[in-house]
């Protein structure tokens, strides 16, 4: 079955859609990605994003707007992507503009109905609301799906560096959100450079720079690091808000300083909750887009001594798509009537079905979905 994975990270680097073949597998479910492409905001649209995040207010009617055309983006992404293959559905995180998990509450702006007109298939859509509503912190999700891909190289932790860093040790199957990743130093980047550079292009101001140890210190020193899990940041916690608390200190010093403490803090913060959380484990597999950053890819290195720090490509699974991925597969496992989500992950009530359906042709669909789990089945013993 061919589904489209389809999100926008905290990183706000554009809409990332994975074109996957997902099938029933047992009670599991394959998932192989043959096409991905991250594509980018109209800057206006980008703009008009960034400028909506909290603490701003926000009037509704502009909220309203950016759903739609959010969703139409995502539509169009989509379609770009997916090319001439026939889609069966699209699995639509969408972007997240609010989130507070200690409050249980979650908003992905995006509209699936702007998304099934563009490309004129079943969008499944909203997969954090049934969690938060059942008492949970609706993130992450992607452990339910790390399991699948990386369970059989456990025990292992998978560590995902979009904008915020998140962890899942397998097989124990703890995952949590680490603190920052890429958003405290893109945004720090972005304000330092005036907007002329948005992210720190393959580690070189960090790797130019020198850590402040004694800036570094003072950063770690943040509750969030001493809160055992369950626990989910986003931008409230590590975006604008954070690095203007900062901003004096760090322009004070060398932009390249500044970036490699940035830098730093990520790897430090990471470190620290591997060894507080898997201290056993001797593989470490990064995706995201903080894969792509050598300096914050040696700096795990570096403190993780006696660990194998590996990038997911070198294991069959392309670490920018990662996340897309995942959601098509939650998007199948919805389809299928199954539960996803781990309830000890997010503080939930229990399983939950994630996900709301845009439906196209949608009884068709889940008889093609129906066959496929049929034909996975053990055939009897006569």
């Amino acid at each position: 079955m061919k589904i489209a994975g389809v999100l926008s990270g905290t990183s706000l680097d554009g809409i990332d859609v994975a074109v996957c073949d997902v099938i029933a597998h047992g009670d599991g479910v394959r998932a192989r990605c043959e096409r991905f492409a991250t594509v980018p905001f109209e800057p206006e649209l980008r703009r008009r994003i960034v400028a909506a995040y909290p603490p701003t207010p926000l009037d509704a009617l502009e909220l309203s707007s950016l759903h739609a055309e959010v969703g139409a983006a995502f539509g169009d992404a989509v379609r770009a992507v997916a090319g001439e293959v026939a889609l069966d559905a699209v699995a639509s995180h969408g972007l997240t503009l609010a989130h507070d998990g200690t409050a249980h509450h979650t908003l992905q702006i995006g509209d699936a109905f702007r998304i099934r007109e563009r490309v004129g298939t079943t969008v499944l859509y909203d997969f954090r609301s049934a969690d938060t509503a059942a008492g949970g912190t609706g993130a992450p999700l992607v452990p339910f799906v790390d399991a699948l891909l990386f369970g059989e190289r456990a025990p292992c932790v998978a560590l995902n560096l979009g904008g915020i860093a998140n962890m899942t040790v397998l097989p124990e199957g703890i995952a949590f959100d680490t603190g920052p990743a890429n958003l405290p130093i893109d945004t720090y980047v972005a304000r330092r450079s005036g907007g002329v550079q948005r992210y720190d292009a393959d580690g070189l101001l960090a790797r130019a720079g020198t850590v402040d140890m004694r800036l570094l210190t003072r950063m770690l020193d943040d509750p969030y690091f001493r809160r055992f899990p369950p626990k989910t940041a986003g931008r409230e916690e590590y975006g604008a808000p954070y690095v203007e608390r900062w901003a004096e200190e760090l322009d004070a010093r060398p932009f390249a300083d500044a970036v490699a403490t940035l830098t730093a803090l990520t790897a430090r913060s990471v470190a620290d909750a591997f060894w507080t959380f898997a201290p056993r484990c001797e593989l470490l597999i990064v995706s995201g887009g903080g894969a792509r950053n050598p300096a914050l890819v040696e700096g795990l290195r570096t403190l993780l001594p006696g660990v194998r720090v590996v990038v997911a490509d070198t294991l069959g699974v392309d670490a920018d798509a990662k996340e897309a991925v995942a959601f098509a597969v939650l998007g199948y496992t919805l389809l299928r009537g199954r539960t996803a989500g781990l309830p000890r992950v997010t503080g939930a009530k229990g399983p939950r079905l994630l996900g709301a359906i845009a439906p196209y042709a949608l009884d068709a669909l889940l008889a093609r979905v129906h066959a496929e789990e049929a034909a996975e089945q053990p055939r009897a013993t006569p």
